[in-house]
């Protein structure tokens, strides 16, 4: 695995989004972010350094949606191949596209690619949940490490997420992150709260992301960097 020395670095503010697991709805919970920091009148970079299971388009170019939703809630001007520079057709884990398309994308590669060297707040999202493989060398944990920047989990409300949730905790704590909140994504239009015990056993600040059937990013009441 990659070395977790933190870094040197030229981002000064932002998060990194991990999940607990793939498919929890880390980019919507992004965007749902960087709405909210727009709002409050900060500047917001998007970077997600690599996806999996873009679309491949008539020009025979990828798209990865998750990057052109960030792009688009965040305001961006940058192109799409700077927010999102490796991207792959299968839809699997990032590692293992990267083994089928016999190249080499490191931790390193993918820290370059999450740069961001003017003073806005950059939201860096990561690919499926913390422990999941990124690189060839390294998960999603050794990336959040090298950037060093507050860690923000996001949780899918459905049966099993506490305990996914406190694991997922244990993790970035014992990489010696910092947990910055921990967001609750409502994914289907089911009214119980499999997390409504979840405060009985963390002290980190909560929120909640709401249903939605159109994907515009929302406002996170009382969320602040």
């Amino acid at each position: 695995m990659h070395s977790t020395k933190p870094h040197e670095r030229s981002l000064k503010r932002g998060v990194f989004i991990t999940g607990t697991d793939t498919d929890v709805g880390k980019t919507h919970v992004a965007c749902c972010i960087a709405n909210t920091l727009i709002k409050q009148g900060q500047v917001v970079t998007p970077r997600k350094p690599i996806a999996s299971g873009c679309i491949r388009q008539p020009d025979g170019s990828l798209l990865s949606e998750d990057a052109l939703y960030l792009q688009q809630a965040c305001l961006s001007s940058e192109a799409l191949e700077v927010i999102c520079p490796y991207q792959f057709e299968p839809a699997i884990s990032p590692q293992r596209a990267i083994q089928e398309a016999n190249i080499k994308i490191t931790i390193q590669d993918l820290i370059t690619a999450c740069q961001n060297n003017n003073n806005s707040f950059t939201i860096i999202e990561g690919a499926g949940g913390f422990y999941s493989p990124i690189a060839l060398d390294g998960l999603n944990k050794d990336l959040a490490i090298q950037l060093n920047l507050p860690t923000v989990l996001v949780v899918a409300n459905r049966i099993g997420c506490i305990n996914q949730t406190l694991l997922s905790i244990e993790a970035i704590q014992n990489s010696g992150l910092a947990l910055h909140s921990i967001i609750i994504n409502q994914v289907t239009n089911d009214n119980f709260n499999y997390a409504q015990d979840l405060s009985e056993y963390t002290t980190h600040d909560i929120f909640n992301v709401p249903y939605s059937t159109t994907r515009k990013p929302q406002i996170i009441d009382n969320w602040k960097p």
